[in-house]
């Protein structure tokens, strides 16, 4: 782990998105960026959520802001499920989505349901400083 210019702000992957996915600790929440064309299978949201819960764990935080373009695939409602349920591997998790130009729809309602039921509250948004507003605004410290 090496110290990036900025208070508080570690880099945990490389500036190459490793696997399509960059996660990194910024002072009071946990960023994941993710890239273009990223597709994510359950081993990968596996293996995804075990990293980000290791890395709240450490920097004690609840707080995760998932930014980048929307996953590319089409989506069963199987796999928003257990998307949602793997969630749940954060306890007392708030998570705001950011998405380029995201489009809500039922399955995006599907997906903070399942989440809700685990004690994981996630919104999804279009727009950064509103995403992080709602996180630093919402979250219990």
């Amino acid at each position: 782990m090496t110290k990036q210019d900025g208070p508080m702000s570690f880099w945990l992957t490389p500036l190459a998105l490793e696997g399509g996915v960059a996660i990194e600790f910024r002072g009071d929440h946990v960023h994941v960026q993710i890239s273009k064309g990223m597709t994510v299978g359950s081993e990968q949201r596996n293996a995804l959520w075990a990293k980000i819960a290791r890395i709240c764990e450490a920097h004690n935080t609840h707080r995760v802001l998932v930014e980048g373009p929307v996953p590319d695939g089409v989506f069963q409602t199987s796999e928003v499920i257990d998307a949602g349920l793997k969630a749940a591997a954060v306890p007392r998790l708030w998570m705001a989505m950011c998405f380029d130009n995201f489009q809500p729809d039922e399955l995006t309602e599907l997906y903070e349901t399942v989440a809700a039921s685990r004690g994981v509250r996630v919104k999804h948004f279009s727009n950064t400083e509103r995403a992080l507003l709602w996180l630093r605004s919402n979250t219990p410290t």
